[in-house]
């Protein structure tokens, strides 16, 4: 019988509920323990999710020595001090995106991760999907010859549901058209424009919009909003022709689809299926890296990615304010 990595999850929010379920969902996979600071939040996720083990503090949770890997699924601001702390105690790491707030405190991870031998990987949870490596592999083969542009939208509205405490419209939702421009550029931009609108009740920013430029010439249009209904769009312009995502490349499916339109040539419907939800492919490919004693992550997020986002968002952040 193979044997199943066991998981612990931080916080009880909605998308630790999700995380839940994909595990449920994963072959390779078992949820074992929450942490919870209200008891009864903690009791309620136990009961939906059959969990055995509930903790009320969160360091004792990360003392549970039957634990492989546990899920951050806590607001952005408490991101680098859980990643640390769980790091310090041998666990490794799903952390929800954004990874963290700055190039510092990822130096302050980076410089701990190191030293304890922990894989841990941002929760860019579409970078593990059949619908990312179909849109890679298409880049990759030059059928649109040399790109030009990338235009990329994607709004939501959750700016009311969020926490508010270093969220915005950049970090819970721009954080997802950046990763995949810099997946498919395979290099970081020299140059960023950014402008954007601010809340007025917080610090937070409500809209932004970015023009990024890249060494070899490409120009990548960046639009995000958490006050907005969803809306996404994501284009790829190049010499021989153009591609348009129907499916949101940030949210796929079971039955996924894109439009590869090349010059003087009927445009070619491309569906991609998966035979996995979404979270699962992520959940699989944490559990499968540490049963192979790998810590070093292939088909999701390193965290050298991580930290070439960071850097953008906070690039982006900075001139927003």
């Amino acid at each position: 019988m193979q044997k199943k990595i066991k998981w612990g999850i931080l916080g009880t929010s909605y998308i630790s509920e999700v995380m839940a379920r994909a595990i449920e969902e994963s072959s390779i996979s078992e949820l074992i323990a929450i942490g919870s600071r209200s008891f009864i939040k903690g009791k309620q996720f136990c009961n939906q999710f059959n969990i055995s083990k509930h903790y009320e503090d969160y360091h004792l949770l990360l003392k549970d020595d039957e634990i492989d890997v546990v899920y951050i699924g806590l607001p952005n601001h408490l991101h680098k001090d859980w990643i640390i702390h769980a790091a310090k105690a041998g666990k490794h790491i799903l952390c929800e995106k954004p990874f963290v707030l700055s190039i510092q405190e990822a130096q302050e991870v980076v410089s701990v991760l190191n030293e304890t031998n922990i894989l841990c990987m941002e929760a860019l949870m579409y970078r593990c999907h059949p619908l990312t490596h179909k849109l890679k592999e298409l880049i990759q083969t030059n059928v649109l010859g040399d790109i030009k542009l990338y235009n990329a939208l994607y709004t939501a509205n959750i700016a009311d549901i969020a926490n508010p405490i270093s969220g915005g419209s950049i970090r819970n939702l721009g954080c997802y058209p950046i990763s995949l421009i810099r997946l498919l550029t395979n290099a970081e931009p020299l140059h960023l424009y950014g402008s954007g609108r601010m809340n007025k009740q917080n610090t937070s920013d409500n809209q932004a919009n970015g023009i990024l430029k890249f060494a070899n010439g490409i120009i990548a249009m960046v639009s995000t909003a958490d006050d907005m209904d969803m809306h996404w769009q994501f284009d790829v312009y190049g010499t021989e022709g153009n591609l348009k995502m129907i499916t949101n490349p940030w949210l796929p499916d079971r039955e996924n689809k894109l439009i590869l339109h090349r010059h003087n040539q009927n445009p070619i419907e491309i569906q991609v299926a998966a035979e996995k939800s979404l979270y699962t492919y992520q959940i699989d490919t944490i559990s499968s890296s540490i049963l192979e004693h790998n810590n070093t992550v292939i088909d999701g997020v390193s965290l050298q990615d991580s930290l070439g986002n960071i850097a953008v968002l906070e690039n982006w952040l900075q001139q927003i304010y």
